[in-house]
Order: C-alpha cells, then structure tokens, then sequence
C-alpha cells in the first residue's frame, strides 16, 4: 500500500544568517528570534543583492577603441584636414590578452566609476550606461592593491619632494595658505581617485598659475566641477594620471592614463551637441577640454592640434568666450585661461594662426596677470617683468613670421632681441615668483640663438623647469630645439614650430 503523500506546505524563507547556519529560520519579522538570542546581526527578509561592495558588477566588453577616432568624433566641427596620432597597437588585444587584461582594478574601475558611494550617475545629464563605455578601451588601470598600495608609499615618502614645496618660495609674504583650498571630503571617494585629484591639486594646480594661493581657480573651482560631473572628473583623473605616470619608476603603470584619458574624450564625444544645452552645460565641456588641454601638455602627446581645434569649435558653438564670463566665477576663470591658452597654442599649429593670434588676441593673453595685479599689489612690478617677458618672445614671433614691410610687424630693436630676453630672464633667480611660468617665452627665445653659449643658457632654464614640475612636454621641446639648432638655414623658424606638435605654455 503506497504511504500517503505529505500535504504541500510552501516553504517560508528565512534569513539569511539562518540558512548559512543550515538551520529552519522562525520568521520573526523585523527580525528573528534565533539570530537575536545568539547575539547574531540579523539581516532580515528583504532582497539581498550579491553586489561588488555595493555596486553593480558589468561585465567587460572585449570590443576595442581607437583614441583618434575617439578626439575626431569628439570635436563639435570636425576638421577633415586635422590628422592626429592614433596607436592602434596599444589597444587591439587577442582573445587570450585581452582577457588577461581583466584585474581587480579593472572591476574596480568600471563598477564605480560612473556613481559615487552614496550617488546615483554622475553629471548634468542623466546617462545609461551602455557598452559604449566598455568600447573605450581594454587596457588594464593595474594589477592589484599591492601596487597601489606601493605607488601610495612611494609618493608618500616623497620620490619627488617637489610636490610638498610646489608653492613658490619667494612669495612667502602672500599670508594665504594655499592647502586650505584642497578639496573636501575626497574620503567618499574611491581611494585611487582621491590619490589622483590630490595629486592634480599638488602637483599640476600651482605650475599652472602665477602664485599659487586660495584663489587658483584649477584647485578652488575645477576640483569642485569634478566630483559632480563625471565628464570633468575623467578629464582630471587623466591629467593627473598622466603626471603620475612620467614620475613612476620605469615599468607598468598601476593606473592606466591612457584608459582615463580615452573615457573624457568619450565623455566629450556624448555631449558635442551644444546647441540644445544650457549655458552651465556649455561650461562643463569647455572646462574638461581645457583640462585635455593640460593633459596633453603633462604628457607630451601630439593629439594636442586636435584637441585644441576641439576647444576652438566648442567657443565658437557656444557664441564665443565673452557667452562664459557672464555672471559666474567659473566663466571668468575659463576666459582667462582660453585668452591665454589661445596665444601659446596656435603658433604651435600654423604660423598663419600664430601671427592672427598674436597680432588679434596676445593683449587678452594678459589677463590672468591683470587678475593677481589687484590680488596682490605688491608684486606688480614682478607681473610687469613677466609680462615684458612675453611681450619680447611675441615681438621675436612676429619679426620672424611677418615680412618687412608689414605694418603689425614690430620695430627692430635697437640691442639685440636675445640679449635683452636673456637680461630679463635673469631677473628670475632659480624658486623666484613667476619663473614657472615663462617656459613658453623661453622656448620661443631659445629659437633665435646664435652661439652655443646661449643655447646652453636656455637649455638649463628649461631643464629646471622639467625638474620642477616633470612635464614631458619640456624634454619633447628640448630635442626640438637640437634639431633646429642643427640646421644652418633657420631664419624662418615659426614655420618649423607646428612640426613639434606639442603643447608649450
């Protein structure tokens, strides 16, 4: 005789300590009775999500990006006639590579760097993600959290003690303290991005500013930008990332630059549509690309003509510079730094643009010296040597590149141009306020040399520069340099210029 079949009684699940414990859970709701009198945290019966330390994991896409195509795609008005480096090596992996390439950072990375620990998606507009941001690249940001850990205590110990004392010296009367500008609560951010926009706030924010107090706008305003827009925040990380790269001991990077800096030009890539945004979203793009701007510059990389065309498209998408300063801090920062970054950057990509904007626009370029005339009225006359400075490297451009008989072409000066630079120059004793920043007016100088004596003379200036601040752009120009020294024809040296295809300032 067949046993009688047990009644169906639907099973009740229990929590989640219970069934770990391999025993019937009681049900008590909020929490149950056999977890509280054993003195066990009960997690009690709502949904438990197994995600990576509280984000969602994704899965990685095997597919590959090309950082060219990336900066073209990017660019508000491509220009067909602009060609840019593009290293395809770097990036196309074999099946077997590629998934090696897959580390605990490279989790790490992707599960958050589109949200903060306590935020939902970063940025003006709100985003999906998709496979797009996979597409990036499939390089790895490194190994493990020993070498993170590692790169911490290198740079800790001070490989480069540069970093603790990058506030100029001789500016010791300015009565701020510049490290009560550092950004704030960085501890709700991942550790390696903490570790990043610190190193950005150190290291990069004072070589980008006459005098490094609480009022330098790349510390003060684009740190702030950064945490909540996440277009901005790649833009950074990548710059930082670079700089930390080119400091590094020789092998593989821990966090990869190249990764960090193909994501901005992603980012970019999204929101090149500026028609439909408001003026705050105009802003956001133009600031992360003047950030590209500073990484490019960091590292010495010849996508700098595009990016640069790239900044010039969106001021004119959004109505020119004059739209930004309307009202907002961030707008007369960004102003500033486009009227100063417009004169350094176009003799570098034609000498057609070099001389427009030098004839057309090199007043505007003092503008940032005119912001610390009234900070800090007691170093006028160091402004005003700086600003001499310059204004002879313009003048030495503009004989160069104009024809005689032009009517902008500046007067022959009645003592020799470079003699009268170098005079000036060394008015800038090595640690003097301002030295750091005439490392565009030097390389310009540096290109009218006759004698030996001289080439050495601007040859060291600008090896204390690299010294100082490890911006691989300096050793890129100094065998750029050699190389036009070495020619016995060179008196039309402006032409030579965009041949560098890197970013002075």
């Amino acid at each position: 005789m067949a046993r009688k079949k047990r009644p169906y009684v639907p099973k009740i699940k229990g929590c989640y300590e219970c069934s770990q414990r391999r025993i019937d859970c009681d049900g008590t709701r909020p929490r149950c009775i056999k977890c509280s009198v054993r003195g066990i945290a009960c997690s009690g019966f709502g949904l438990r999500y197994k995600f990576l330390d509280g984000f969602s994991s994704r899965r990685t896409s095997s597919s590959t990006g090309v950082r060219g195509a990336l900066l073209t795609g990017a660019v508000v008005e491509p220009s067909a006639k602009t060609s840019i480096r593009a290293r395809p090596s770097s990036y196309r992996k074999t099946p077997d590579q590629s998934r090696d390439l897959q580390s605990i950072w490279d989790e790490v990375y992707w599960n958050t760097a589109d949200y903060g620990p306590d935020e939902g998606v970063q940025g003006g507009d709100p985003q999906t993600t998709t496979d797009d941001d996979d597409a990036i690249t499939n390089q790895r940001i490194g190994h493990n959290t020993e070498d993170i850990d590692r790169l911490l205590d290198e740079y800790r110990d001070g490989t480069d003690d540069t970093c603790s004392s990058l506030v100029i010296q001789a500016a010791g009367d300015l009565g701020t303290d510049w490290r009560a500008a550092r950004p704030v609560n960085l501890h709700l951010l991942e550790p390696w991005k903490e570790f990043l926009l610190t190193h950005f706030s150190e290291a990069i924010a004072p070589e980008m500013v006459v005098i490094d107090d609480r009022y330098n706008g790349w510390r003060h305003l684009i740190l702030p930008v950064a945490r909540s827009d996440d277009m901005v925040m790649a833009a950074v990380l990548a710059a930082s990332a670079f700089h930390v790269s080119a400091r590094a001991a020789a092998g593989r990077p821990v966090i990869d630059p190249e990764r960090l800096y193909a994501r901005a030009i992603g980012r970019l890539s999204d929101r090149r549509d500026l028609a439909g945004r408001d003026a705050g979203a105009r802003q956001l793009v133009i600031l992360a690309i003047v950030v590209l701007l500073v990484s490019v510059m960091v590292n010495g990389l010849s996508d700098f003509p595009i990016v640069f065309q790239m900044l010039e498209s969106a001021i004119d998408a959004v109505g020119g510079e004059e739209v930004l300063a309307d009202g907002e801090e961030l707008g007369g920062f960004l102003r500033r730094q486009i009227r100063k970054m417009r004169v350094y950057a176009a003799p570098l990509v034609s000498e057609a643009a070099g001389v427009d904007a030098i004839v057309y626009h090199a007043r505007g370029s003092f503008d940032c010296l005119y912001y610390y005339h009234s900070l800090y009225p007691s170093h006028r006359l160091t402004f005003d040597l700086i600003a001499g400075v310059r204004q002879q490297a313009f003048d030495m451009y503009l004989r160069r590149a104009l024809p005689d008989d032009s009517e902008v072409r500046p007067a022959a000066s009645p003592d020799e141009p470079i003699q009268s630079f170098r005079r000036s120059l060394e008015s800038f004793p090595e640690g003097a306020l301002g030295e750091h920043i005439l490392v565009w007016p030097t390389f310009i100088a540096a290109l009218e040399c006759r004698t030996r004596e001289q080439r050495l003379f601007f040859e060291q200036f600008l090896l204390r520069q690299y010294h100082r601040n490890k911006f691989m752009n300096i050793p890129l120009a100094l065998k750029f340099l050699e190389g036009v020294w070495s020619q016995e024809e060179r008196e039309n040296w402006p032409s030579l210029i965009p041949q560098l295809r890197v970013f002075i300032m």
